[in-house]
């Protein structure tokens, strides 16, 4: 615990400080500026995990990852060091937010200056799709990616929730590749927790990426099944102990309900 005080202090400071420069930038200067911060947050951020708790980051698959033409990343969430990562790993990536978030003091300038895909509240479930596959095509013909977190959570080590459909509308509308994404990051900082681990390894990987053209539903089963099943075994390779054994149970459940529904 005390590892982790001195590194969420030494984050967070770092954070609000990188906030405050991308906000002036938001007003002064380029997308492309902010990028290059946040890229340095990226890799400040993982200097601390490694000097601080003695933890390390591995980042797989990047022969994946093509940055000469737009791609669609369907990615696991389990901790907030996915979304951390994604400016050193994937700069100038784009994302669906909702429209709510640019109305807020510091990061509406900034979201508004990345060009993100943005979505209302009040446009209702319909109304919402359609906005995201405009948004999708919008990206695809800039030569942008796009990714997204299926199950729309951070989840725990092990869990798994139903994969909403809003990747396979964003698959459909870009009509590119889609590359998984698998992880195990969570060992190291899990979601939502003031803990984190000290001298343990996670991984992100990039997998084999999934032609585009795939009916929808097919889509959605392949991507799912190639992302637990990745995911577990990043698991397997990075927890110890009694993580190691809920996050076996939790995925040993999901299964088994689904056995029970089919």
């Amino acid at each position: 615990m005390i590892r982790s005080t001195i590194f969420n202090l030494a984050f967070y400071g770092f954070s609000l400080i990188i906030v405050l420069i991308c906000w002036v930038l938001a007003k002064l200067s380029t997308a492309d500026r902010i990028w290059q911060v946040l890229g340095f947050w990226s890799r400040g951020t993982r200097c601390l995990l490694r000097l601080i708790l003695g933890s390390r980051i591995e980042i797989r698959g990047l022969e994946h990852v093509d940055h000469s033409r737009p791609q669609l990343f369907v990615s696991k969430h389990q901790s907030e060091l996915d979304v951390i990562l994604l400016p050193l790993i994937l700069p100038g990536i784009s994302a669906v937010a909702m429209e709510e978030l640019t109305r807020t003091p510091f990061f509406g300038p900034i979201l508004d200056k990345l060009d993100i895909v943005l979505v209302a509240v009040e446009q209702g479930p319909q109304g919402r799709t359609e906005q995201i596959a405009e948004g999708a095509r919008r990206m695809a013909a800039n030569g942008r990616s796009m990714i997204i977190y299926p199950e729309g959570e951070l989840m725990k080590l092990g869990a798994r929730e139903r994969y909403r459909s809003g990747a396979g509308h964003l698959y459909e509308a870009m009509g590119v590749e889609a590359v998984p994404v698998a992880a195990s990051l969570g060992v190291i900082w899990p979601r939502r927790e003031w803990r984190k681990f000290a001298h343990v390894t996670g991984a992100i990987e990039y997998l084999e990426p999934i032609p585009p053209g795939m009916e929808r539903e097919a889509f959605m089963a392949e991507v799912e099944e190639r992302i637990e099943t990745r995911t577990m075994q990043l698991i397997e390779e990075h927890a110890e102990g009694q993580r190691l054994e809920d996050a076996r149970d939790r995925f040993a459940r999901r299964a088994n309900n689904e056995r029970e529904l089919e």
